[in-house]
């Protein structure tokens, strides 16, 4: 029986291997032979340590079941696929791709033999599709809930400030953070940084930008004028710091923005490191 799922295994991982190939070939024009023969490997090293078990278990809990063995069966495989989503997030879905080809391959050699008619095609086709249904809805479901995730943070930079903004993070002594109802609050200086104890923020960005003069008055600034960043981050010897950082500034104005301090000058300054690097 082993040898057998050994080559179920195989020929999953060839089929998926094959799918990615024509999923490459009609959007991109073609594919770098090496970077198959690596797809290949990693679904065949996933197929083995994870089909091949999991498809004993399911033999095992289904052996005594007639009518629903096979809705079962898919239940069991795509179930189990489903849960490496919190081992592995960002492969799950093709992990779950290459359960539902192993467990359909897996079938279909027992098909000959183990053919259902009439109705019981009917009950184990609707177990099927429930069974694999479920799953897609469970992805879906933790993917809407990462795309509800926003950043709440309000910026309130220097009158007048055009260049980029950074913002370190996690930095212990800095200021005791601010709020204002969901938002947080970071004040940049005329240097064009601010260090705060938070964390980077994670999700869809909803974040408002505000110009603000020294009595404390603010201006919002048009979303046109806010450019997007990112994140990075700087280690040495002792030492590790993330940060954020987007541009500020109407096209009129970029020509004027003034000199903006490195990550690693932000942090000579703040007293964080003792020494700078060009």
């Amino acid at each position: 029986m082993l040898g057998l799922k050994l080559k179920t295994a195989l020929q999953a991982s060839i089929l998926f291997t094959f799918g990615f190939w024509l999923l490459f070939f009609f959007s991109e024009g073609g594919l770098f032979s090496f970077f198959l023969v690596m797809v290949f490997l990693y679904c065949f090293f996933g197929n083995v340590i994870y089909g091949v078990p999991v498809s004993l278990l399911s033999e095992f809990l289904t052996r005594n079941l007639a009518v629903w063995r096979f809705p079962a069966a898919a239940f069991i495989h795509t179930f189990l696929a489903a849960v490496t989503y919190f081992i592995m997030e960002g492969f799950a879905f093709y992990a779950f791709i290459a359960a539902v080809l192993f467990f359909l391959i897996d079938e279909w050699r027992k098909w000959d033999r183990e053919m259902p008619g009439g109705r019981k095609v009917t009950m184990n086709a609707a177990g099927f599709l429930a069974a694999c249904l479920l799953p897609i809805v469970f992805f879906w479901m933790l993917q809407q809930a990462d795309l509800e995730e926003k950043t709440h943070d309000l910026y309130l930079i220097p009158k007048g400030y055009a260049g980029q903004v950074r913002i370190v993070h996690e930095i212990e002594n800095a200021p005791v953070p601010e709020t204002e109802g969901e938002y947080d609050v970071f004040r940049v200086n005329d240097r064009g940084y601010a260090i705060t104890s938070l964390p980077q923020s994670e999700g869809y960005i909803d974040d408002l930008y505000y110009y603000a003069d020294e009595k404390g008055k603010r201006e919002a600034i048009p979303e046109s004028c806010i450019s997007h960043g990112g994140s990075g981050g700087v280690q040495g010897e002792g030492y590790e710091y993330s940060y954020t950082y987007f541009s500020v500034g109407c096209e009129k104005d970029m020509a004027d923005q003034g000199y903006v301090p490195g990550i690693e000058e932000i942090l000579y300054e703040e007293g964080l490191i003792n020494q700078t690097f060009d």
